[in-house]
């Protein structure tokens, strides 16, 4: 039998959403802003390590332990793709957004840091300003901790982060058809 960390990377690994033109992830933003993901390195896959794996795995166990508290206890809730949204920036760039859990008058995003947050780190606040934008609803910071447990930090929506967000899709992309032609044939 192979290696639990050689699984771990593997199942991790397995699923690397491909990037494709014209389409950008919200929780990329923040990676564009702060220059990570370049036009250069846009369409390279990104490898995660064992470090990163385990952290991932952390994360998608307590959201679906979560999700398994919710549909138990009978909590009305979305999940998954029935709430991915597409936003058109302009008529090439089109923004795609899924939080994790949609309520009646508010949305959730979850995450498992590996240290204690009691605020919104600067990493989420470009994603969850774009959920609050294609969801028109208030938006939830859900965080994580061990013992079982998630603290719920709203997400106060910024016209000034909003107009950040467009100008970068805009601008990246721009770049990016310049330096990929091939990747726009």
């Amino acid at each position: 039998m192979a290696k639990t960390d050689d699984l771990i990377v593997k199942y991790v690994n397995r699923n690397n959403h491909q990037r494709q033109k014209n389409r950008y992830w919200s929780s990329d933003i923040y990676s564009l802003i702060k220059g990570h993901l370049t036009p250069s390195n846009y369409f390279e896959p990104k490898t995660i390590d064992i470090e990163g794996a385990r952290n991932i795995i952390s994360g998608m166990a307590y959201e679906s332990q979560w999700k398994e508290i919710l549909e138990k206890t009978g909590v009305k809730f979305k999940y998954g793709d029935e709430i991915k949204r597409e936003m058109k920036i302009t008529d090439e760039i089109t923004l795609v957004v899924k939080p994790d859990f949609e309520f009646d008058n508010w949305v959730l995003e979850t995450k498992y840091p590996t240290k204690e947050r009691e605020e919104i780190p600067e990493w989420y606040l470009y994603q969850l300003e774009c959920e609050f934008r294609a969801c028109q609803k208030n938006v939830k910071l859900g965080i994580f901790s061990y013992p079982f447990a998630i603290k719920y930090v709203p997400y106060k929506p910024d016209d000034k982060r909003w107009d950040l967000i467009q100008k970068t899709l805009i601008e990246f992309h721009n770049k990016l058809k310049k330096i990929n032609n091939n990747k726009y044939d």
